[in-house]
């Protein structure tokens, strides 16, 4: 039995050359970056934000937490500098690159907190309050607060608080130090 096929269409793609001057664009920015040494600057960068730890900043504090308390604060100092590292360095490529080696750093010393912050809810929360774009800085505390399950401790949204601007004044001193060229 022979079947009709006049309705079967065959696929045949098209060559993208809408996007051919934005990819050549792209290499030679990331040439760039490579040659001027920021791509190896941005990996040391991410590389050493890894290895932040809440006691760098406030150490007085870190003996007074719980675990728990601990743990979402070093979750909130990584989220603090992935933001930090999109707003201060030159160019996506290069906070891209930073977050990336953060990461990897991050999964290959620590897999379990790796682990932790890649399948936790708190960078969810903290995002949405990044996105609203109202004073970030204290809700970004209540929000350490909650995720500690301490929603009323205003000691804790306070350090949650004072931990993300400390964060990010710290990134934006190392990338300071680290010279990045535009």
């Amino acid at each position: 039995m022979r079947s009709n096929d006049d309705d079967i269409k065959i696929f045949h793609p098209k060559k993208n050359s809408g996007n051919a001057p934005d990819l050549t664009s792209l290499a030679g920015i990331m040439d760039k970056h490579r040659a001027n040494g920021n791509s190896a600057k941005a990996d040391m960068l991410g590389e050493r934000l890894a290895d932040l730890m809440p006691e760098d900043i406030f150490p007085a504090e870190v003996d007074k937490l719980s675990n728990k308390e601990l743990m979402q604060l070093r979750a909130l100092m990584v989220f603090a500098s992935q933001i930090a590292l999109h707003k201060y360095l030159p160019h996506t490529i290069l906070s891209t690159q930073a977050v990336n080696a953060m990461y990897e750093k991050i999964e290959n010393d620590s897999p379990g907190f790796f682990r932790n912050i890649s399948d936790g809810s708190s960078f969810s929360f903290y995002y949405l309050t990044v996105r609203k774009n109202e004073d970030v800085e204290t809700e970004i505390g209540k929000n350490y607060a909650m995720l500690c399950d301490r929603d009323d401790n205003e000691h804790l949204a306070d350090l949650g608080k004072k931990v993300y601007e400390e964060t990010d004044a710290k990134v934006m001193s190392l990338i300071e130090n680290f010279g990045f060229e535009n």
